[in-house]
């Protein structure tokens, strides 16, 4: 159980030592066409999401940028480790262990066309993530809820940025 020190630090120290980051994470989504509840992407890391080994976060904003110009329903798995979620271009399967350390499950579905690509901005998330004691990562991958298909062609992809209030 995680002891809480309410004296640790003064408001403003805390508040100074609070860090703002956008993680920018591209993928590389195999060229596929992907059914719904297929597993796009997978083991994708979001580098230094906390600001030290077994660290947390909040995870207040994240975009997705969908070259591809499909735009479909789709869901981010948020881990704190490598996830086995399955086979990429099957229905997800995920490994008992890898179902044990998910974190958060977030929705993008509300696609805005803005010419040769798609964007979706979920805002005020506001969901704690923490990583393992050995790394300042966490981890996720991408599964097709569209209720069709999402279609990724030759250089598309769907870029991930991850808005972080790092503790």
């Amino acid at each position: 159980m995680a002891e809480t020190q309410l004296r640790k630090y003064a408001v403003v120290e805390k508040l100074n030592k609070m860090e703002v980051d956008l993680i920018t994470v591209n993928p590389s989504i195999a060229l596929a066409t992907y059914s719904t509840g297929d597993l796009m992407a997978e083991q994708r890391t979001i580098s230094n999401a906390v600001s030290v080994k077994g660290g947390s976060c909040i995870l207040q904003s994240v975009t997705a940028i969908d070259t591809s110009d499909t735009g479909g329903a789709i869901y981010l798995i948020i881990t704190d480790s490598q996830p086995d979620l399955g086979t990429v271009g099957d229905a997800i399967n995920a490994a008992d262990a890898s179902a044990d350390n998910s974190m958060a499950i977030v929705e993008l579905s509300n696609w805005t066309d803005v010419g040769g690509a798609k964007v979706c901005t979920k805002a005020n998330i506001g969901l704690v993530l923490k990583a393992t004691d050995s790394v300042k990562d966490l981890y996720f991958g991408i599964v097709n809820v569209s209720g069709g298909d999402i279609v990724i062609g030759s250089g598309e992809a769907i870029i991930c940025r991850f808005g972080v209030v790092k503790d």
